[in-house]
């Protein structure tokens, strides 16, 4: 990274300005998500700022490499982000090169969006379109009987409703492909890098309170659960 940044965060305040969020582009078994092609079209015009940017791959043992994205500017300035892969996946089915390219393709987009300080998708559209929909009228209150009920008859007790479920009562569930991949990055931070894989774990009970004795690779079923852990991921070595 370079030692005094003053060109590039200018640049990128001005692209954040204008632009937020790559939206969902692809459709999976279990809902919508930001492609690969979709994260670089939402980044493409902060070519107009200066701004451009790389992403490489360097190994650092037998089981492990590093995707590194770097941000650069036209001024000479730049920022490196770097996300540790498993070169291997255990257990793994089929060609072992579409494995690998899949969880690239999963790191890069990922990557990319953190380092330009993008979303997935467009929260607030989708807060705006819930707003808009009309609550239910409630029910009309019938009018009053002509003749009252003897005082010693006790009134029916009226059946209490239960709610309706929401679809923000229904947590939305993480993609499969995703998963994979996310307990893949953990299951080799386990072993490579276990101070690190330790500060996910803490972190991830803190914020999602996981049943005890319940594994975490059990409990990772939900897209918030995802999207904690790509969060995580990125941030973890940024020079």
């Amino acid at each position: 990274m370079t030692d005094i940044l003053t060109k590039l965060p200018q640049a990128l305040s001005k692209f954040q300005a204008e632009h937020h969020a790559a939206g969902r582009d692809g459709k999976g078994n279990y809902g919508t998500y930001t492609t690969l092609a979709g994260a670089l079209a939402a980044i493409q015009p902060a070519c107009a700022y200066g701004l451009s940017h790389t992403q490489t791959l360097q190994p650092i043992s037998d089981e492990l490499m590093v995707l590194r994205t770097t941000l650069m500017h036209e001024s000479g300035e730049s920022i490196t982000s770097d996300l540790p892969l498993p070169i291997r996946q255990e257990g793994g089915r089929g060609n072992p090169m579409q494995t690998l390219g899949s969880t690239l393709t999963y790191a890069r987009r990922y990557g990319l969006l953190a380092i330009y300080g993008m979303a997935g998708d467009d929260d607030d559209g989708e807060g705006t379109t819930a707003a808009a929909v009309p609550a239910k009228k409630p029910a009309a209150v019938p009018p009053k009987a002509a003749k009252q009920a003897p005082a010693s008859a006790k009134p029916t007790p009226a059946p209490v409703a239960e709610p309706e479920p929401t679809e923000e009562d229904v947590p939305e569930p993480l993609d499969p492909e995703e998963r994979t991949e996310i307990l893949n990055v953990l299951q080799s931070l386990m072993r490579n890098d276990r101070p690190t894989f330790d500060a996910f774990v803490s972190d991830y009970r803190s914020t999602f309170s996981p049943p005890n004795g319940m594994k975490l690779s059990d409990h990772l079923q939900e897209r918030q659960h995802g999207e904690f852990a790509q969060a995580f991921f990125a941030k973890i070595t940024i020079e």
